[in-house]
């Protein structure tokens, strides 16, 4: 890199470094509707499990909210951990919260023929019979059983339609 002030250097070595992160983010984008087999495992999707690549893994966590869970890539993680950490100190009840999410939650890796075993607490969470959806959200994924993910398609949202529809 040519000499820079040194402010500017490291404003211009930031922004790289932000333009890499998200270039190596993972973008979860469509729809699949897999179904559970006798030992209650789904073929993770070929196209998404490229995006998550190396160690073939994900972090599924039931939504406090909604009978969804969100599933996490590695890096992504990191990025909310790394988000976590700025914030400060923790009080009791971040603690007992982050306890609590993470002691729901599972690491779901694939076998060689892209199928995941998601465990039973998180299936009964999501209320599954036999169909899911997953569903990409961008820096994630939503597994819904099929008849929630139904119900839950939204009305309109001004903020989701203009992030994606509005003019540049």
């Amino acid at each position: 890199m040519a000499y820079l002030p040194t402010k500017r250097r490291r404003v211009e070595e930031d922004a790289m470094k932000n333009a890499v992160q998200y270039q190596e983010s993972a973008l979860f984008v469509g729809s699949f509707m897999p179904t559970l087999d006798a030992k209650r495992r789904i073929v993770f999707p070929a196209v998404w499990r490229s995006l998550v690549g190396e160690p073939g893994r994900l972090f599924a966590f039931p939504h406090p909210d909604e009978k969804c869970l969100h599933l996490y890539t590695e890096r992504e993680m990191g990025r909310r951990l790394a988000r976590l950490r700025e914030g400060g100190a923790l009080d009791e009840t971040d603690r007992r919260a982050i306890r609590s999410f993470a002691a729901g939650a599972e690491m779901l890796a694939w076998d060689a023929q892209g199928r995941v075993r998601i465990g039973e607490a998180l299936l009964a969470h999501v209320e599954a019979k036999e169909r899911l959806a997953l569903v990409g959200m961008l820096t994630c994924v939503e597994l819904w059983s099929a008849e929630h993910f139904d119900l839950a398609l939204p009305a309109g949202s001004a903020k989701a339609e203009d992030a994606f529809f509005g003019g540049f």
